[in-house]
């Protein structure tokens, strides 16, 4: 889940995939290292590159593969077979001109899916128009994340479905502790759905309107945005 919507959800230990996937960090500042770091620790091949040799000699022993080498050329690319990884992470977000020929290189070599971060507009309709598969705002993202963490503070996490439906991730407050579902009226007066609970390493779909919840349990919550931020404001 993207975490942009509520408060910062603690650290969680995942299963590595099944398949492992190969992946590419372009640019090893702090956001590039923080994703490549990431995606090798939840069980991926990943290849950290940057032309500031310390920075890649700091990240050699925590990668799988790591290179000191020009992004925006094409035969550097091909040479160390970019065009063969299931996804490529362009992280040089400050230097725009060496950002947008990055991302018109892997193109060009047939990288299948590129992700670009981008640190003004207008530097995103470029990476847009140069056809990147996904444009990331770190800044706009974490700036987005205070906000709603001041105004829904139960919220911690979301997932947008489109058409205005979202999932979340509730925290219960001291206000809801022994009450019991039905009596939150979720579903009559806010027209929201549970779809299951978290009861500290435990999660269960089985949640009936009898289920009794504790202060600090999660509930997954499924609807409208507008419900949604109607009960957690309530909440307060």
């Amino acid at each position: 889940m993207e975490n942009t919507f509520g408060a910062k959800r603690q650290s969680t230990t995942f299963k590595l995939p099944i398949n492992r996937h190969k992946y590419a960090v372009i640019g090893l500042g702090s956001f590039g290292s923080t994703v490549a770091v990431e995606l090798e620790q939840l069980g991926n091949e990943v290849l950290g590159i940057d032309t500031n040799e310390s920075l890649v000699s700091h990240l050699a022993d925590q990668l799988s593969h790591v290179a000191v080498a020009d992004a925006k050329d094409e035969r550097v690319l091909r040479d160390l077979g970019l065009p063969d990884y299931d996804g490529v992470v362009i992280a040089m977000g400050r230097d725009l001109e060496a950002s947008i020929l990055c991302t018109l290189a892997m193109k060009n070599v047939g990288v299948g899916k590129v992700w670009v971060k981008a640190s003004t507009p207008a530097h995103h309709l470029i990476l847009e128009k140069l056809g990147a598969d996904r444009i990331v705002n770190p800044e706009y993202h974490v700036g987005v994340h205070v906000a709603r963490t001041m105004i829904y503070p139960h919220v911690l996490d979301y997932i947008a479905l489109g058409d205005n439906d979202y999932i979340v991730e509730f925290d219960v407050p001291k206000e809801l502790n022994n009450k019991r579902l039905n009596e939150l009226s979720l579903r009559e007066r806010y027209r929201i759905e549970v779809l299951a609970f978290k009861r500290g390493d435990k999660v269960s779909t089985a949640v009936s309107a009898e289920f009794l919840v504790s202060q600090g349990d999660r509930l997954i919550l499924l609807g409208s945005i507008t419900a949604l931020r109607a009960f957690s404001r309530d909440q307060l």
